[in-house]
């Protein structure tokens, strides 16, 4: 009777163990390389951390944009905040993160700041992605957003697991 105690508590705990790993790879392939884009105003990075066939849905303009459409966007916004000098980052609070195989699906709150003249303003949005494993690195497949007509705040933030950078 030990015995099968100990397997099941074995394979209880390996199964942990390969769920918390795929969130570190994940954090390691896709978000700390986000807020690293973002930080460094890198469009290629951003980029990169998509597939090419990336659905992006901007709920609130109730636009989608699919693959390359997506990167040249991507490639214009970068390239004007980085005539503007911006500077800004973003972090994550996730609500949700549920991965099977070479496939998760993720849930949460993001927080961009920006910085101008010695003062920050945040901005807040709700995040769903899909993420897939391609070639061994996660990228996302799928995102969409919402500000929910700005009701989103530093509340709703702190509700998630915060991702620290």
């Amino acid at each position: 009777m030990r015995v099968i105690y100990y397997l099941v508590v074995l394979v209880l705990s390996s199964n942990l163990y390969a769920q918390n790993g795929d969130k570190e790879a994940i954090n390691k392939d896709v978000w700390y390389n986000f807020m690293q884009a973002y930080q460094d105003l890198d469009a290629s990075l951003f980029n990169q951390i998509h597939t090419d066939d990336v659905v992006r849905v901007l709920a609130d303009q109730k636009e989608l944009l699919n693959g390359q459409e997506y990167k040249d966007k991507n490639l214009d916004n970068f390239n004007r905040w980085n005539s503007q000098r911006l500077k800004q980052r973003i972090d994550f609070s996730f609500y949700d993160r549920i991965q099977k195989g070479n496939t998760a699906y993720e849930t949460g709150i993001y927080k961009i700041t920006r910085y101008q003249g010695g003062k920050s303003k945040s901005f807040y949005g709700k995040f769903n992605v899909m993420l897939k494993k391609v070639a061994g690195i996660w990228k996302i497949s799928m995102d969409r957003d919402t500000s929910e007509n700005n009701t989103i705040d530093e509340t709703d933030f702190e509700k998630g697991d915060v991702l620290t950078y």
